[in-house]
C-alpha cells in the first residue's frame, strides 16, 4: 500500500521525455510499455525525479493549481499506484 510518507523513484528501465511542460511520455525498456502524463502527472513525476515524499509531492500541486489537500493526495496516491502497477516507478531505499 502506498502512503504519503514514501518516496518511489523511477524504475531503472524507464526512459521520460517531457513535451513542452504539458506532458511527459514514459517508456518502460523491459517489457515496452509506453504510458503519457498529463500536466498533472508530469509535476508528479518531477517531484519523484527529485526524491521528494509523496505529502510534500501533494503539498507542491496545492500550491501550483490552487486544489484541495484532500484532493491532491488522493490523485498523488492514485498515480503512484499505478506508475507501480506498471513497473514505471519503484519504492526508494
Amino acid at each position: 500500500m502506498v502512503t504519503l510518507g514514501q518516496q518511489f523513484r523511477p524504475h531503472p528501465e524507464v526512459v521520460d521525455t517531457e513535451l513542452e511542460g504539458q506532458e511527459t511520455v514514459l517508456l518502460q525498456m523491459e517489457n515496452t510499455t509506453c504510458y503519457s502524463l498529463n500536466l498533472t502527472g508530469t509535476r508528479i513525476w518531477r517531484g519523484l525525479k527529485q526524491g521528494l515524499t509523496l505529502r510534500e509531492i501533494s503539498r507542491r500541486l496545492q500550491a501550483e493549481f490552487a486544489v484541495e489537500e484532500t484532493r491532491a493526495d488522493q490523485s498523488v496516491l492514485a498515480l503512484v499506484e499505478e506508475l507501480c502497477q506498471q513497473r514505471l516507478v519503484q519504492p526508494a531505499d
